[in-house]
């Protein structure tokens, strides 16, 4: 969702669903619900993917629906995925959400309501293999603003500027057995106006089958995962933040349930250059 270069770099066909309720009991408390859904064409050199997500985040209520595009270039080792997307966004605005400290202003109508859309496009880069990626990326480049007006009412309600966000990640996998293998990611993002938020993620796959591990995420929360592998094509995982910014005061944690289905439905991955595609080892540590 932050980089569309990644479309196209995992499976033949790679569905994925996310349910986010974030900082849970604090009044309008953000709610995402995400679908994202790439497929690997042209014997992996193309990529070609969809996203569709909807973010409730108090009296917004932001639909989004994305397409995107990667060409793969094929290395001894590697592969360098470049990325496109363009993106139909869609905002209500829902005035009885609002609360004034002045109450008698009567510039603002509480009662009203809408509804604007925009386009907005995103790019991104990905060096990636089957052990590490390196990848940087930005989403909302345009900057595109959404301006509001009363539905009944004449007169200019508000004006909603979608900032760039720019991301920049690195992941690696290592496995001295087979049966464990560790998945390391770190990602920083950078949106202005806030503080630049930097993620690392440490997750233990045991046997194909349990997943578990941590994130630390820097002045925000520390979060616990815990999940399961289905005949290595189903993955279903359960993510539990605990908030250690002031905010923890205010909440109960951020819960999020994400859905996998990644297959290459029985084709032949070394000849169609699937996942038996990086066969020379040539780069064997991230440094």
């Amino acid at each position: 969702m932050f980089n569309p270069g990644f479309c196209g770099t995992k499976r033949f066909v790679d569905l994925r669903l996310f349910y986010r309720y974030q900082w849970a009991g604090y009044k309008g408390a953000p709610k995402t619900y995400a679908a994202t859904f790439n497929m690997r064409l042209m014997e992996g050199k193309v990529g070609t993917g969809l996203i569709f997500f909807n973010d409730e985040i108090g009296p917004f209520k932001n639909t989004n629906a994305s397409l995107s595009f990667a060409y793969h270039l094929k290395f001894d080792d590697v592969e360098l995925s470049i990325g496109l997307q363009g993106s139909y966004m869609q905002q209500l605005f829902n005035g009885t959400k609002l609360t004034l400290h002045n109450q008698a202003d009567q510039s603002i109508n509480l009662l009203a309501s809408s509804k604007t859309t925009a386009y907005d496009g995103s790019f991104g880069l990905v060096l990636i293999n089957d052990r590490f990626y390196l990848g940087v990326g930005g989403i909302n480049i345009l900057g595109k603003e959404m301006n509001h007006t009363y539905y009944n009412t004449p007169g200019f309600l508000g004006k909603y500027k979608n900032e760039a966000a720019y991301s920049v990640a690195a992941g690696y996998n290592y496995a001295e057995n087979p049966n464990y293998t560790f998945e390391n990611s770190l990602m920083a993002l950078y949106t202005s106006g806030v503080p630049i938020y930097i993620d690392y993620t440490l997750r233990l796959h045991i046997n194909k089958i349990l997943l578990t591990g941590f994130s630390i995420r820097f002045k925000d929360a520390v979060a616990l995962h815990l999940g399961f592998n289905i005949k290595n094509q189903f993955q279903v995982a359960y993510t539990y933040d605990y908030v250690t910014s002031p905010l923890r005061k205010y909440q109960s944690g951020s819960h999020e349930l994400s859905i996998v289905f990644s297959s290459d439905l029985g084709r032949n991955q070394q000849k169609r250059g699937f996942n038996g595609r990086f066969l020379k080892q040539k780069f064997q540590y991230l440094l």
